[in-house]
């Protein structure tokens, strides 16, 4: 999914468990396409070699999502990352 120019959210259901989770995934879209949830808790940088990354501002500190990492918020609103290949074996799609 890398290369596409993805803008939708996608709903996931723990591969183990019952509760429900909207992720999103990071692939360079301008930020008015961002999910509002995205918006209110992330800003766009550049990093020291020019790269894109997505701050993702957090009571422990700054987390950065690079392109290609996915955003997921669980129904308290707590937001984690995850690499596609980690997010893709911890949640299925939900159907």
């Amino acid at each position: 999914m890398v290369g596409d120019h993805v803008t939708k959210t996608v709903r996931l259901e723990p591969i183990s468990g019952n509760v429900a989770l909207v992720a999103w995934q990071f692939v360079g879209q301008p930020l008015q396409e961002w999910p509002s949830w995205v918006q209110s808790s992330c800003s766009l940088q550049k990093d020291a070699e020019g790269k894109f990354e997505l701050r993702h501002e957090r009571r422990s500190g700054t987390q950065i999502v690079y392109l290609g990492e996915w955003l997921v918020r669980d129904l308290d609103g707590g937001v984690d990352f995850y690499t596609d290949t980690e997010i893709w074996a911890r949640f299925a799609a939900k159907r």
